[in-house]
C-alpha cells in the first residue's frame, strides 16, 4: 500500500468506490481494491492493487460501533506469528481517512480447502488425493499449535470449528473469521457471538453466546471434536446408537457426555456407528486425552495434543496388502482394510514410487474447464471463387488462337472478294461450279491445326491427378476430425472418471457374486448322486451320470438331459433336487471375497484413475498441438493446392481452346452474299 497521492477532485470522484483507507501506524494509507475474488454473508474479498500478498474485506453493511472497536483491537494485537497462521486483521478498512471501519485488511491465504473436506472419502480423494492417515494426523498436529498460538496471546476463538479451519496440500494451516474472537482491550471484553452446538461444550450447550464471557477451556472442547474428527474420518465423538429409548440429538448427547467410543461406552447407553475406527486403535495417551476432553471438565490443553499427535505419526507403519493404509504399528492387524470391507467405500488412495514428489491436488472440473477452453479449429473448406485467379492461356495455344482468328479473317476476305468476282465476271452455268470450288478453297484458308493438342490433354490429366493428390492430402491432414475424435474420447475419459465410484462397487459386487458361486458350489460338491435318493434315477442312470463325469449335485447342468440314459423326466428330477438343496445354501461372509482379491480390484481401479487423470490432464495440451498441426498444415499445402487448382483451370482453359475450329458456315454465309450482291450489280 502507498501514501495517497495528490489527485484532482474529478479524479477523486471517480475512483472513490474503489479507494478505502488503512489505519496503519504512523498514518492512514490508501487502499485500492483490485478484483473481487470471493463474497459471504458478512462482506467480500477483493485483491489489493499493487500488492499481491494482501487482501481486503469489505463488509456488507458498516460494522456497529463495538464491532469496529474490537476490529481495531485485533490489529492492534497483530503481529508476524498471528498473520502466517490466520486470516489476521492487518489494518482496518475506512472509508475516509478519518471515517467509519467498514472492513480490513488481511494476509492474502491460497490454494487451500477447508478442513472439512478431509472428512469425507468423496472429497479427500478429489481434493487430497494423496492424503493418508499420516497427513491427516499432521494436519491436526497443526490445528493444535495454531489454537495454543492464538490462546497464549490471551484470547479465545469462540465459534471453533472445521469451516473456519482452511489447510493446504503441505497440512498448513490457517484460522478464519478471526473477527468473531473473543479478546480483552483497554478493561472491555468483546465477546464471540457465534458458534456450532456441535463444537460446544456441554456447559455452554443451549446457552445465548451473546451473553457469556468464553473461556479458553470451551476451545479445547471444540478443539478435541475437530481432532477426533480429523482421525476418526469425519465422525462425530457424540454420534452413535443409542441404546436407551427414544431418539439422543447430539445436542444433548455432548450435554449428557454420552461419548458413543471406548470399551465402556454401552455403560453411558451408546454404541459406536459401524464400520469406524475403534478407539483402542490409538496409543494408550491419546485415548486417555480424548476421555479427558469429552467426559470431564479438565480438557487438555492444544499443546498436550501436538506432542502426543507427533509421536503417532512416527509410529504408524504400512499395511502389507494396501499401499495408502498407515496404522498404529501395535496393532496386530490393518483396521482400515477391515473397515473398507464392512463399508464398502474406499478410504485412502494406493500410493505409487514417487508418486507424491510428482502429482499435486487432480481437480476435476479446473482440467475440463482448460479442456473446453480450447477452441475448435475453423472449417477447411476452401473457397475457390475467391481464391482461383481468371486462368491465362499457355504460350503456345495464344500463338495458335491468334494464327486460327487471322486464317478466319483472310478465308472471309477472300470469300467476299471471290464471290463478287464470279458473279460479275462468269455466266451464270459456270457460276455455281466455280463458287463449290472457291467454297473448298475458302474453307481450307480458314483450318488451323492445333499444336500438340495430345499434350495439352496429357498436361490436363496430370493437373487434375495432382489437384486430387493435394487435396487427399488437405483434407486427411487438416480437417478437424483427428481434433474432434480427441475431443470426444476426452469427453468419454472424464464421464468414465466421474463414474469411478460406481465401477468400483461394480467389480466388487462381481467379486461377492463369484464368492457367493464358489461356495454354493463348494456347498453342493457334498452331495453325491450316488448315495442320494433321487425319484426316477435308478442304479443305470446313476452309472450313466457317472460316466459322463457327474458325481455331485454341483455337476448337475441343463446339459444332463443330453447324456444317453437320462430322459427329459430324469433331468428335470435332478435339476429340482439340486434346487431343493440350494433352498438350504447360506452364504457365509466371514468366507466371501478373499481380501487379495478385493485390494487387486482396488488397485486395477486406482491404476484407471490414474491413466484418466494423466489423459486429461494432458488433454488441452494435446487439443492445442493437434490444432495447431492443422493449422501449420492448412498453411503449408492452401498454396500447393491453389498452385494445383491454377494449373488444371489453365490446362482445361487451353484444352477448351485448342479444340475449337473455324466456322465454314460463316466463310459460305459470306461467300453466297458477295455472289448475290455481285449478280444484282451485274443485273
Amino acid at each position: 500500500m502507498s501514501r495517497i497521492p495528490g489527485a484532482s477532485k474529478k479524479e477523486a470522484i471517480r475512483e472513490i468506490r474503489k479507494i478505502f483507507y488503512a489505519s496503519q501506524s504512523p498514518g492512514v494509507d490508501a487502499v485500492r481494491l483490485g478484483q473481487r475474488i470471493g463474497t459471504g454473508a458478512e462482506g467480500e474479498v477483493y485483491e489489493i492493487q499493487d500488492n499481491s500478498d494482501l487482501v481486503a474485506k469489505v463488509y456488507h453493511k458498516p460494522p456497529p460501533p463495538d464491532r469496529a472497536e474490537k476490529l481495531v483491537a485485533l490489529s492492534r494485537l497483530g503481529n508476524e506469528r498471528l498473520f502466517n497462521l490466520s486470516a489476521w486483521p492487518v489494518s482496518t478498512l475506512r472509508d475516509a481517512p478519518d471515517g467509519d471501519v467498514v472492513g480490513f485488511v488481511m494476509k492474502k491465504i491460497s490454494q487451500a480447502e477447508e478442513v472439512h473436506a478431509l472428512h469425507s472419502p468423496k472429497s479427500r480423494l478429489q481434493k487430497f488425493p494423496e492424503a493418508s492417515w499420516a497427513f491427516l494426523i499432521y494436519v491436526a498436529a497443526n490445528v493444535a499449535r495454531a489454537v495454543a498460538a492464538v490462546h497464549e496471546h490471551g484470547l479465545v476463538i469462540g465459534d471453533l470449528n472445521p469451516k473456519n479451519i482452511l489447510v493446504t496440500r503441505k497440512a498448513t494451516v490457517y484460522l478464519l473469521d478471526v473477527d468473531s474472537f473473543q479478546v480483552s482491550a483497554d478493561g472491555k471484553t468483546y465477546r464471540c457471538e457465534g458458534g456450532f452446538p456441535e463444537y460446544t461444550p456441554p456447559e455452554l450447550q443451549g446457552v445465548a453466546f451473546r451473553d457469556v464471557d468464553r473461556a479458553q477451556e470451551h476451545d479445547s472442547f471444540g478443539l478435541a471434536v475437530v481432532i477426533f474428527q480429523l482421525l476418526f474420518m469425519g465422525r462425530h465423538p457424540f454420534s452413535g446408537r443409542y441404546l436407551g429409548a427414544g431418539e439422543m440429538p447430539l445436542e444433548r448427547a455432548i450435554r449428557e457426555s454420552r461419548f458413543a467410543y471406548g470399551a465402556d461406552a454401552e455403560a453411558r447407553k451408546m454404541r459406536q456407528p459401524p464400520g469406524t475406527l475403534a478407539l483402542e486403535s490409538m496409543p494408550v495417551e491419546l485415548v486417555a486425552l480424548f476421555r479427558r476432553a469429552f467426559l470431564t471438565t479438565n480438557r487438555p490443553r492444544p499443546r498436550d495434543w501436538v506432542e502426543l499427535l507427533e509421536a503417532l505419526a512416527k509410529a504408524l507403519k504400512k499395511c502389507d496388502l494396501h499401499s495408502g493404509h498407515y496404522y498404529y504399528r501395535e496393532l496386530r492387524d490393518c483396521p482400515w482394510c477391515g473397515i473398507e470391507s464392512q463399508a464398502r467405500v474406499r478410504l485412502f488412495n494406493f500410493r505409487r514410487l514417487g508418486e507424491d514428489s510428482r502429482r499435486g491436488h487432480f481437480r476435476l472440473d479446473e482440467v475440463w474447464k482448460e479442456i473446453v477452453g480450447v477452441e475448435t479449429p475453423g472449417a477447411s473448406l476452401i473457397r475457390w471463387d475467391k481464391i482461383l485467379k481468371a486462368p491465362e492461356l499457355s504460350e503456345e495455344v495464344e500463338v495458335f488462337a491468334a494464327d486460327r482468328e487471322s486464317r478466319l479473317n483472310r478465308a472471309l476476305i477472300f470469300s467476299a472478294i471471290a464471290g463478287m468476282a464470279i458473279a460479275l465476271l462468269l455466266p451464270l452455268q459456270f457460276a455455281l461450279i466455280m463458287l463449290i470450288l472457291t467454297g473448298m478453297c475458302a474453307c481450307r484458308i480458314a483450318r488451323a491445326e492445333p499444336p500438340l493438342l495430345e499434350n495439352i490433354r496429357s498436361r490436363q490429366r496430370q493437373a487434375e491427378e495432382e489437384a486430387r493428390r493435394l487435396q487427399e492430402q488437405y483434407d486427411r491432414e487438416s480437417e478437424n476430425r483427428r481434433w474432434s475424435a480427441k475431443r470426444d474420447e476426452l469427453l468419454s475419459q472424464k464421464e468414465t472418471y466421474e463414474n469411478l465410484a460406481k465401477i468400483r462397487q461394480f467389480r466388487l459386487q462381481e467379486l461377492e457374486a463369484e464368492a457367493r458361486e464358489t461356495q454354493l458350489e463348494e456347498f453342493l460338491d457334498q452331495f453325491e448322486i450316488n448315495d442320494a435318493e433321487i425319484k426316477g434315477i435308478v442304479a443305470r442312470i446313476k452309472a450313466a451320470l457317472l460316466s459322463h463325469g457327474v458325481e455331485t449335485a454341483a455337476d448337475v447342468t441343463e446339459d444332463v438331459s443330453h447324456i444317453p440314459s437320462v430322459g427329459r423326466s430324469q433331468a428335470g428330477r435332478l435339476l429340482e433336487w439340486r434346487r431343493s438343496l440350494e433352498r438350504g445354501f447360506v452364504f457365509d461372509p466371514a468366507r466371501g471375497v478373499p481380501h487379495e482379491a478385493r485390494v487387486k480390484t482396488e488397485r486395477e481401479v486406482d491404476a484407471l484413475r490414474f491413466r484418466l487423470e494423466n489423459e486429461l490432464s494432458g488433454g488441452a495440451h494435446y487439443l492445442r498441438r493437434v490444432k495447431q498441426e492443422i493449422e501449420t498444415s492448412r498453411q503449408k499445402l492452401q498454396p500447393l493446392l491453389t498452385q494445383a487448382g491454377q494449373e488444371l483451370a489453365r490446362a482445361k482453359k487451353d484444352l477448351a481452346v485448342a479444340g475449337e475450329r473455324n466456322s465454314p458456315v460463316l466463310i459460305l454465309a459470306v461467300l453466297i452474299i458477295a455472289f448475290f450482291i455481285g449478280w444484282v450489280i451485274k443485273l
